[in-house]
């Protein structure tokens, strides 16, 4: 069988993802496709702009058999750290063929510049180290030091400054650290870039960045050639139950949790490093808004990304001894189900007694310290985007993972 992977935060599904989707199928004709898809936080420490029941269900539409949700403690966290508890959890799930995006879409490259980084190991940490002391962040400190050790290298290298590679990269190191069965795959990109803002209203790919900014000023169907159908239909009844997850929504809030937090409690927090939290506090006091905020806040060492995943660790109260046991020092311990169709569920039947961990439909039966991590992000998600607060759209704790008749198009649980 060929069980297929795919890492996603869907945020949201657009015509590029189905893009993806549908080229794994034709390339591979695989038995199955599997989502590994962050919860209401995704990696660049945002609020999601709908939950992640919504995007389940644009993810089974798309064509999807299976969804799990990549735990908050691994989906909130630099490439490493996601791409690691991603492939854990793909590999006790049976996957043996990933599937991503990468700017040329050869998988040669990678694997390259993979064995020459472990080649020079020592040169390389050593380049990174100094890179970092620099005051270069750590993408682009891990940059610089590949760079040096590549110098006059004739084999075909991969850019690990562009994004898609960079993530594409983590999937195969860790992979590789694994001894994991699982093969990598990839396809070129097409066309935006996954952070660009740009937007061609003839155009029918936009980045989901720009798609989010867009929807902030438009209607959903201004955008709506450059996403399916389906999921324009999603995101307008999610927005009547919920208001779009931005930051500057949350930003009252981690005011709140700034000014009311001791210096001493804010350096306990997972990322909180060199005393940033002295200048947290001191220019939250001043902060109208949550892009004045970060504007003021960051450095070369301190980026966007890092400074948004760090406001997310705040705002959950992650702390660092937390994040060491669960994310560094352990795998994930269970498997949250989020959504299927009649393959998947076929497919957890026939597996489901071989996987070391327990796979869990609703969480109120298994409450670990990363489950209840994940129940706390999704709780301080709903609590600041739900509309009517004398309403819940779905209970985090009971509510079955959705399941779709493909046939049909129709869910049997919602």
């Amino acid at each position: 069988m060929i069980i297929a992977g795919i890492i996603a935060e869907y945020n949201p599904f657009h015509n590029g993802h189905r893009y993806q989707l549908d080229t794994l199928k034709k390339q591979l004709h695989p038995d199955l496709v599997i989502v590994v898809m962050s919860g209401d936080f995704v990696q660049r420490g945002e609020p999601a702009l709908v939950s992640k029941w919504r995007r389940t269900q644009m993810a089974l539409q798309a064509g999807a058999d299976l969804i799990v949700e990549l735990p908050y403690i691994y989906a909130v966290a630099k490439a490493d750290v996601f791409a690691r508890g991603a492939v854990a959890i793909m590999d006790r799930l049976g996957v043996n063929a990933l599937f991503f995006s990468s700017e040329n879409g050869k998988i040669a490259p990678f694997m390259n510049t993979l064995s020459l980084i472990e080649h020079h190991q020592a040169d390389y940490d050593t380049k990174l180290n100094e890179s970092m002391k620099r005051g270069l962040s750590y993408p682009n400190a891990h940059a610089a030091a590949y760079r040096a050790i590549a110098a006059d290298k004739s084999i075909d290298l991969v850019d690990l400054a562009e994004p898609n590679n960079s993530l594409g990269f983590q999937y195969i190191k860790a992979i590789r650290q694994r001894n994991s069965p699982i093969i990598p795959y990839t396809i070129p990109r097409r066309h935006a870039q996954h952070n660009d803002q740009s937007w061609d209203q003839e155009n029918t790919i936009a980045s989901a960045s720009s798609i989010r900014s867009h929807l902030q000023q438009q209607s959903i169907q201004s955008m709506s050639n450059k996403v399916p159908d389906f999921v324009a239909d999603r995101l307008e009844l999610a927005h009547r139950e919920q208001a779009y997850g931005t930051w500057e929504l949350f930003f009252p809030y981690l005011k709140y949790k700034l000014i009311s937090s001791s210096k001493e409690r804010l350096h306990a927090i997972y990322e909180m490093e060199e005393g940033i939290e002295h200048r947290l506090q001191s220019q939250i006091r001043h902060a109208h808004s949550f892009q004045a905020f970060i504007s003021a806040v960051k450095t070369k060492r301190y980026t966007w990304a890092r400074l948004q995943r760090l406001s997310a660790h705040i705002l959950t109260d992650t702390l660092k001894k937390q994040a060491i046991s669960l994310a560094l020092e352990s795998e994930p311990d269970a498997i949250r189900l989020l959504g299927m169709n009649g393959v998947g569920q076929a497919y957890l039947a026939k597996i489901r007694k071989k996987i070391t961990v327990p796979i869990l439909s609703k969480i109120r039966n298994h409450r670990s310290e990363m489950v209840e991590l994940d129940l706390k992000a999704a709780q301080i998600y709903d609590f600041l985007t739900i509309k009517d607060q004398t309403k819940t759209t779905y209970s985090e704790t009971g509510h079955p993972p959705f399941r779709y008749d493909e046939k049909t198009g129709r869910f049997l649980n919602e």
